[in-house]
């Protein structure tokens, strides 16, 4: 998975574009915050996406008044709120994700093509607490991840889908149908209904 930011002055503001091996087509999505975010498969070029966007820029714009209506800046975290939450989740995360590793590494054997298991495959660096606008966590190629500290307001099975979600990352850096089965081993068979419930949650 790449992502990549480009500013627009035409009020689209900061717009960012992701890829995703397994989308089959480009979608556009406006966060209550306003943040515009692209989705593209990993075949079609950053160009591409951009022109997608200019035909349907209008829908965005209108989309973006919509939220602005909708959540207000009255109506979202003030900053006293957002730091309290940072506290909360930097309380929580690291644990949280130390305890999951640990069962992940007791629960799981990963085994490379020749059949020999692999030492530690869930071993991470450090963990990263952020306020993302645009996803619940992320990791990084030299073994860190990222997670968003909005995690904590999630009901608990869903935090810790998603830490499990980007734990899997480590062993599986794509979207491949063995990530899948990892997550879905990992999560007792339900990958599936967790992702499902987890889209209910939209991030503001």
């Amino acid at each position: 998975m790449s992502k990549k930011i480009i500013s627009y002055s035409n009020g689209l503001g900061d717009v960012v574009f992701e890829k995703r091996p397994q989308n089959r087509s480009i979608s556009v999505s406006v966060s209550a915050r306003g943040v515009v975010k692209v989705t593209l498969p990993g075949y079609v070029s950053y160009l591409e996406a951009q022109q997608f966007l200019r035909t349907v820029e209008k829908k965005i714009m209108a989309t973006k008044k919509e939220m602005a209506d909708k959540y207000p800046a009255a109506t979202l975290p003030t900053k006293a709120q957002l730091q309290a939450l940072s506290r909360r989740a930097h309380d929580i995360l690291p644990a949280r994700t130390r305890a999951l590793y640990e069962l992940l590494t007791g629960k799981v054997v990963i085994r490379n093509k020749l059949g020999i298991t692999i030492k530690d495959p869930f071993r991470y660096n450090r963990v990263a607490i952020k306020d993302n606008k645009t996803n619940w966590g992320s990791c990084s190629t030299i073994r860190n991840l990222n997670l968003n500290m909005h995690l904590v307001e999630l009901p608990a099975d869903l935090m810790d889908f998603v830490i499990v979600h980007e734990l899997c990352h480590l062993v599986y850096s794509n979207h491949g149908a063995r990530f899948h089965a990892l997550v879905n081993t990992a999560t007792d068979g339900r990958e599936k209904e967790l992702s499902k419930k987890l889209q209910g949650y939209k991030l503001l």
